[in-house]
C-alpha cells in the first residue's frame, strides 16, 4: 500500500484556508515565498556538471545521488568563508527526470482546495510510489478548467539533497525544474514552448500564464529510432506557442536568470522541510499563538452548530417530558382500552349482519315479486324466488350499496331465479385472519 505523509507544513496549509487573510498571514509565519526571496545563489544541473549561474562557473559532477551535487556546489563556493557560505541561501534547478507529472481531472474545484484535493487523491494518481511524495502545482490553475497538470517529487530526494548541502554549510532553501527558470514571456497572456535539452533527456514545455499545460520528456536514447525520432517532431510541432525558448546550454539558462528568478515559478517549487522548519525558527512564538487561536477560534465556529443544537435538544426533552406527565393519565386509559380489546375483542368485533336491515332492503327491491327462499351464514345471503324479469332484480340489488358480489347462482328455469350475493358490511374473511390466523 503507497504511503504519502502530510508535514507540518501541509496541516498548516489546509488549516489557513479556512481562516481570515490576517490570521492565515499568521498562522503561514514564514513560507516558502520568503524563502525564495532570501535566495542569492542558483545553481544549475546540467548533464555532469554543477552550474553557478551568477558566475556561470562550472563544476563537475563526480558520480550520482545528492552528495557529489553537495560537493560540486561546495567547490563553486570555495573561495567564500564558512560564514559566507552560511549565510548563503540557494536554489537549485534540477533536470525533468527528478520529477513526476500527472494530469488529473478535478472539476469544480476551487484555486482554494486544488492543492488538498490533489493530496487526498495522491495514492489514487500515484498508485505504484510507495514512499512519500510533495507536491507542486499552480493554484491558479483552477481558474483555467478542471485539468490540472501537477508535479510531484519524492520526500525522500528532498530530504537528501538538503542534508547533503547543509554538511557544506550551504542552506538550500528551494529545488525547482530548470526548464521553469525566469522566462518573462511565459507571465503574460500568451502560450510558450520551452525545449529543454541535454544528453540524456529532450523534454517539450508548453506554459501560459505561468501554468504548465503539458510537460512531455522522452530519452535521447529512443529518438534514435526513425519511428520514435519522427512521432516525437511531430508532437514537438504540435504544440503551437507564440514564442518558444530552447535551452540547451549553461548560457542559455543563465541569460534568463534574474535578480526575480528564484521567485518566477514559484508555485512550482519544492521546499525541504529542514529549510521550511530552519526559516520558521524565528517566528516559532508568534506562529504557535497564532495557530493556537486560528485553532480556537475554528474550534468555536464548529461548536456553534452543536452548541444550538444541544440547548435546542435540551429545550424540545423538557417539552416533551412535559407533555409526557400531561399524557399520564390518558396513557393509562387508553392502556386500559386496548386490555380490553385485546381480551374482548373476539366477541365485541364479531361481525354483525344486520338481518332484519337486509330483509327489509330485499323486500323494497323485489315487490311485488316472489321470494320464496332465503339463507344467510358468514354475511353470504342465498335467496330463491319468482320473478318475471330476473335480470332486473339481479340489477337493482348490484345498484344497492348494502350488497355485493350479485350473481345468478344458477341459470334462471322460466320465472324461476337464484341468486347469491354478499352483506357489504360484513367481513368474516378478515375477522377470521385476524381471531384465527390458522384456521
Amino acid at each position: 500500500m503507497p504511503s504519502f505523509s502530510i508535514d507540518n507544513a501541509q496541516w498548516r496549509d489546509q488549516l489557513a484556508a479556512h481562516l481570515p487573510a490576517q490570521l492565515r498571514s499568521l498562522l503561514r509565519g514564514a513560507s516558502g515565498r520568503d524563502l525564495l526571496r532570501k535566495v542569492d545563489t542558483t545553481f544549475l544541473l546540467l548533464d555532469d556538471e554543477l552550474v553557478h549561474l551568477e558566475s556561470r562557473k562550472a563544476a563537475r559532477i563526480t558520480g550520482p545521488g545528492a552528495q557529489p551535487i553537495a560537493a560540486a556546489c561546495a567547490e563553486l563556493l570555495s573561495s567564500q568563508s564558512a560564514e559566507q557560505r552560511k549565510e548563503c541561501v540557494a536554489l537549485l534547478l534540477l533536470p525533468a527526470k527528478y520529477f513526476v507529472a500527472t494530469k488529473t481531472t478535478l472539476p469544480g474545484v476551487t484555486q482554494e482546495s486544488l492543492m488538498a484535493a490533489l493530496k487526498i487523491q495522491a495514492e489514487s494518481i500515484l498508485p505504484s510510489l510507495e514512499e512519500p511524495v510533495s507536491l507542486a502545482v499552480n493554484p491558479q490553475s483552477a481558474n483555467a478548467g478542471s485539468e490540472h497538470l501537477a508535479l510531484w517529487m519524492t520526500e525522500a530526494t528532498l530530504n537528501e539533497l538538503f542534508q547533503a548541502f547543509e554538511e557544506h554549510d550551504v542552506f538550500l532553501a528551494a529545488i525547482k525544474p530548470r526548464f521553469l527558470i525566469d522566462i518573462a514571456d511565459a507571465a503574460e497572456d500568451r502560450r510558450t514552448k520551452i525545449l529543454d535539452s541535454d544528453a540524456e533527456t529532450e523534454t517539450c514545455v508548453l506554459i501560459e500564464n505561468n501554468i504548465i499545460k503539458s510537460l512531455q520528456p522522452i530519452p535521447k536514447q529512443d529518438l534514435q529510432q526513425d519511428v520514435f525520432q519522427q512521432q516525437w517532431q511531430e508532437q514537438v510541432s504540435n504544440t503551437v506557442a507564440e514564442n518558444v525558448v530552447e535551452l540547451n546550454e549553461a548560457a542559455d539558462y543563465a541569460s534568463h536568470n534574474s535578480s526575480q528568478g528564484a521567485e518566477a515559478n514559484q508555485d512550482y517549487c519544492f521546499f525541504p522541510h529542514g529549510a521550511l522548519n530552519a526559516s520558521r525558527q524565528t517566528a516559532k512564538g508568534k506562529q504557535t499563538l497564532a495557530a493556537a487561536a486560528a485553532v480556537a477560534v475554528l474550534i468555536f465556529l464548529a461548536a456553534i452548530p452543536f452548541i444550538a443544537q444541544s440547548i435546542e435538544f435540551r429545550s424540545l426533552a423538557a417539552t416533551l417530558q412535559t407533555q409526557r406527565d400531561m399524557a399520564s393519565d390518558a396513557r393509562q386509559d387508553q392502556a386500559a382500552v386496548v386490555s380490553f380489546e385485546n381480551e374482548w375483542g373476539l366477541i365485541s368485533d364479531f361481525p354483525e349482519q344486520r338481518i332484519a336491515d337486509a330483509m327489509f332492503t330485499l323486500q323494497n327491491i323485489l315487490r311485488p315479486d316472489t321470494l320464496t327462499s332465503m339463507e344467510v351464514a358468514d354475511g353470504l345471503i342465498k335467496i330463491q324466488g319468482s320473478s318475471s324479469e330476473p335480470q332486473a332484480i339481479l340489477q337493482r340489488l348490484e345498484q344497492d350499496p348494502m350488497f355485493t358480489e350479485v350473481v345468478f347462482s344458477r341459470a334462471t328455469n322460466n320465472s324461476r331465479y337464484y341468486i347469491d350475493l354478499r352483506l357489504s358490511t360484513v367481513n368474516f374473511e378478515g375477522y377470521m385472519i385476524r381471531y384465527f390466523p390458522d384456521e
